[in-house]
């Protein structure tokens, strides 16, 4: 067993897909096999099951990967602590983001800073979920809530508002004067066990004497019915544009907070500093 082999599995491990770990470490996908399979067999343990949806770690394979997290760690920080000019910064920058963020300030964010820093390469990932930082699946993460993690740094980056929102046309708004009056109303939320953060579970807290009619993994997609005039949703204020109201804002409002995670392996790098420094400055206001 030689590190060469580890470093390969441990690729795999964080992509979970040949296609990721060929492509992060530019080799072909029949090398990344045959290194696994050299480890496996040097090892007499299976470290992945493998299927369509692409490679897990096995109990053995667990074990492997927490006990080379801390190596790989420390060659992460040796291999990032490479000298960067201040006019001339390079490399890539992995950030995981939350899907209503990702699609929305995000994408600001990044051509902004594409703009100042056009060497830098970056991955934008933006779904219903995150990427974990502790795998090293991303080098950045905004979060819905703080890491415990010794690995990962995490500081607030910006406070945001949610609120009850309906289509300024909507049906019978004008009706709606008390929580009580939604009773009459189509409510949607997300799916309780498709939720992928405590944080998003406010609905019951909200309305605990309601449920909701329709029910979405996708924040985008119940914007997307409020549009429709289909029925009234808790969205954050920074996607709830023209032509959505805001319904009954003393009564129905919440304050979250984004944090911006970054696993310490990569964070004193000068494309981590700059990217930081320009999201700390862009996000610097409540939303």
């Amino acid at each position: 067993m030689n590190w060469e082999d580890l470093k390969y599995f441990v690729f795999m491990a964080r992509g979970k897909t040949l296609e990721h770990a060929a492509h992060a470490l530019k080799v072909d996908k029949a090398t990344i096999s045959r290194r696994i399979k050299r480890l496996e067999d040097s090892l007499g343990k299976t470290l992945f099951e493998r299927s369509r949806k692409g490679f897990a770690l096995t109990h053995q394979g667990e074990k492997l990967y927490k006990s080379v997290q801390q190596v790989d760690f420390e060659l992460s920080k040796i291999e990032n602590d490479k000298p960067e000019t201040p006019d001339f910064i390079t490399g890539n920058i992995r950030i995981s983001v939350a899907e209503g963020f990702g699609a929305s300030l995000m994408v600001d964010a990044i051509a902004d800073f594409h703009k100042s820093n056009p060497h830098i390469e970056i991955d934008l990932v933006s779904g219903s979920g995150f990427l974990s930082l502790s795998r090293r699946e991303a080098d950045m993460a905004i979060s819905l809530s703080r890491s415990k993690s010794r690995l990962i740094h995490s500081k607030p980056l910006v406070n945001y508002r949610l609120g009850l929102y309906a289509h300024k046309d909507y049906p019978r708004l004008s009706e709606i004067s008390s929580p009580a009056d939604l009773s009459n109303h189509t409510l949607m939320s997300y799916i309780d066990d498709l939720v992928y953060a405590p944080e998003l579970n406010y609905f019951e807290n909200l309305f605990p004497s309601f449920s909701a009619t329709i029910r979405c993994s996708s924040i985008l997609a119940k914007r997307e019915l409020v549009l429709r005039k289909t029925g009234l949703a808790i969205l954050p204020s920074f996607l709830a544009t023209d032509p959505l109201v805001d319904v009954l804002p003393e009564a129905i409002s919440l304050e979250r907070t984004f944090w911006l995670q970054t696993h310490k392996a990569f964070l004193n790098t000068a494309r981590c500093r700059v990217l930081t420094k320009h999201l700390s400055k862009m996000f610097r206001h409540t939303l």
